[in-house]
């Protein structure tokens, strides 16, 4: 059986009216657009529902069974739809995103701010986690977008570049060798300028791109502790337990901690930050405005190059 809600609509029209010409005019129909829907309707539930004469229209003792059941069904049906409605126009004033824990602390709460202002309807529903959590997030669907810097492939995402970081060296202050700042940016150092502190290195993946830096001036190889949590490093490095290597993209959580931060030199060591979306689905409306955010604040706190 397949009966269309335009099927039962009819039929109620045709009850309640009595009439195939003044039924089909509230309809929009012709009277034969309507007779050919009775008819179908009739011969899927294998009875008349109607009885015609001339002059009138009349329901019989099936058709009359069936009028309180269409209502219930349409009713339904239309309490249905007002429910997904609700359910789709809150949707579309969410979004879910997943960030590492660092990069929510250090920048997010401004962006998140920036966002607002642009789209005051909107929650912002954050998800900090880590590089390879973000990834799994996306894949399946859990959030809208997750943005890390330097992601490993992945069959189920799509990568854009959004802008470039720079390596911070980061140590208790009076530490590292410094040289002046140029346009009003951070003062540098260079890998071959560096204390010989101990090293505070990350469990992170990505300390193996440090290791190829440190391997140039030897020291690729001491013995040094190693952290999960880059506010750990940056937190150890502040009380002077040794030396760390940041993305630039922690910079406002190390000035908050009174960390000396300088942008490593000779050579610098660029880093990509990256929007990451599942492949295959349509990329959310909101996400392109929160981008335009992200992006904005990044530059204006020096988190971009």
């Amino acid at each position: 059986m397949n009966v269309s809600t335009r099927q039962m609509k009819a039929f109620l029209y045709l009850a309640r009216l009595q009439s195939f010409t003044r039924a089909a005019e509230q309809l929009h129909i012709t009277q034969a657009g309507l007779s050919a829907m009775m008819r179908d309707l009739e011969a899927q539930f294998d009875c008349r529902l109607f009885d015609r004469t001339t002059r009138v229209v009349s329901l019989t003792p099936a058709g009359a069974q069936l009028v309180p059941r269409i209502e219930r069904m349409l009713a339904e049906f239309g309490d249905a739809c007002l429910a997904l409605g609700k359910i789709t126009a809150h949707a579309r004033r969410v979004l879910t995103v997943a960030v590492a824990p660092v990069v929510a602390s250090s920048f997010l709460a401004e962006v998140c701010e920036h966002f607002g202002q642009a789209e005051p309807e909107v929650t912002v529903k954050l998800r900090d986690v880590n590089k390879e959590r973000i990834l799994k997030l996306v894949e399946s669907g859990e959030v809208d977008v997750g943005f890390c810097a330097q992601p490993n492939p992945a069959s189920a995402t799509e990568r854009l570049a959004l802008f470039e970081c720079h390596l911070l060296c980061i140590a208790k202050p009076g530490v590292l060798k410094l040289e002046p700042a140029r346009d009003g940016g951070l003062p540098t150092t260079s890998w071959a300028e560096l204390p010989s502190m101990p090293i505070l290195a990350s469990a992170d993946p990505s300390q193996s791109l440090i290791d190829v830096y440190l391997e140039k001036i030897g020291r690729a190889h001491e013995e040094r502790p190693a952290y999960e949590s880059m506010p750990t490093i940056i937190a150890m490095a502040a009380r002077g337990f040794g030396i760390g290597f940041v993305p630039s993209f922690a910079l406002p959580t190390c000035l908050r901690l009174g960390v000396e931060v300088a942008r490593l030199e000779q050579p610098s060591v660029p880093i990509d930050f990256f929007r990451i979306t599942k492949k295959g689905r349509e990329v959310p409306r909101l996400v392109e405005p929160f981008v335009a955010s992200l992006v904005a604040v990044a530059h204006r706190v020096g988190v971009a190059r």
